[in-house]
This record gives structure tokens, sequence and C-alpha cells, in this order.
């Protein structure tokens, strides 16, 4: 009957033993559990909120001039210059790759060379524009790469127009949207813009 007693006891411990094992197992790893969670969840990377890119592109009317385009290209000092109306509507329409509007009646790509013929344009014709100031101002600040108030330029020459009803600017585009532009109105792939449209003032 002792060998039943010391058996039963032996038995008895052994299945403490590992009730108990069990049961410090089992809690260990519940709290490692909820402690990994907690760890996802602070070490999980921030949600960053990207704004959703908003194309400047007007797909109605905003595409490509190339007759303008490739009269700007074409011109040679001694040919006759662009009336007044032209040089506001070329210098519209060539800031609109870098503004937001509404609306952009077609565009002439900016290059440095199109700005230098502009320039040579209406600095040998002075006097057959009326708004030569202007046009010289725009031009010179485009040259030097400076577009932070082309959004204000392009209003101006909207202005000096007055004919037209919409499309007034009302910003000026990301570099993001300015490369978007090029690719999708001039067929251009581009990894860099001409200028700064950087607050410069």
């Amino acid at each position: 009957m002792r060998r039943i007693h010391v058996v039963g006891i032996v038995v008895l411990t052994a299945l403490l033993s590992i009730g108990g094992t069990y049961l410090v197992m089992d809690k260990n790893h519940k709290q490692e559990t909820s402690n990994g969670t907690d760890s996802e969840i602070d070490n999980s990377p921030k949600e960053v909120v990207k704004e959703e890119f908003v194309s400047t592109v007007d797909t109605t009317f905003g595409w490509e001039n190339p007759v303008f385009s490739m009269r700007i290209d074409e011109w040679k000092s001694g040919d006759e210059p662009f009336v007044d109306n032209l040089v506001e509507e070329v210098l519209q329409q060539m800031s609109h790759q870098k503004i937001i509007a509404d609306e952009k009646e077609s565009s002439i790509m900016i290059t440095p060379k199109r700005i230098d013929t502009l320039l040579q344009m209406v600095e040998e014709n002075k006097a057959e524009y009326e708004h030569n100031e202007q046009y010289l101002d725009i031009l010179n600040r485009w040259k030097l790469g400076d577009f932070s108030s082309v959004d204000q330029d392009h209003n101006d020459m909207w202005y000096l127009q007055g004919s037209k009803q919409s499309g007034i600017a009302y910003g000026i585009a990301t570099k993001e949207q300015e490369i978007d532009y090029i690719f999708r109105v001039f067929a251009k792939e581009v990894v860099d813009v001409f200028g700064s449209s950087t607050n410069m003032k």
C-alpha cells in the first residue's frame, strides 16, 4: 500500500508539474502574441498620405500649336515681326505648360531658343509693340529660368487680348505636372523642366 501512495504522489507531482508547465507556457505564449501584435502595430511603417496626381492637360483644347511653334522656330532677324496680338497669344500659349487653369487653348513648348527668338524679335521691333516693356520683362525673366510668376504672366497676356471668355490661370504647375504636360501635349519625354516655378518673389 505504501507503494501505491508513493506511486500516487509521484504521478500527482508529475501531473501537477506538467499542468503547471503547460499553464506557464500558455500564459507566456499569449503574452508574446499580444506583445508581437502591439510591436507590429507600433513598428509598422506609417502610411504616407500622398495627394492624388492631378494632370494640368486640357484634353479638349490644349494641344500643341504646331503652326505658331514653327513660325517662332523659323523667324530670323530682319523677318517681319509678329503683330502685338500674336506676341501676346504666343506668350500665353507658352505659359500653358507651367500653369493650372480650367481651360488652355493651344500650347507652345517653352525652350530657351524660342525665348531668345522672341526676345530678339521684340527688342529689334520695339516701336511696333504697344506693350513691348511688358513682353521684355516676361521674356527676360523666363530667359533666366524664373517662372515664379508665370501664372500672372499668363493672365496679363489674357487680359491684354481681352476677347477670351475663359482660361484664367489660378496656380503654377508642379514639376511632376509639367513633365506630364510636356509628355502628353508635346510627346516629349523629359526628366527635368526648364526654369524654376518656385516662388522667387
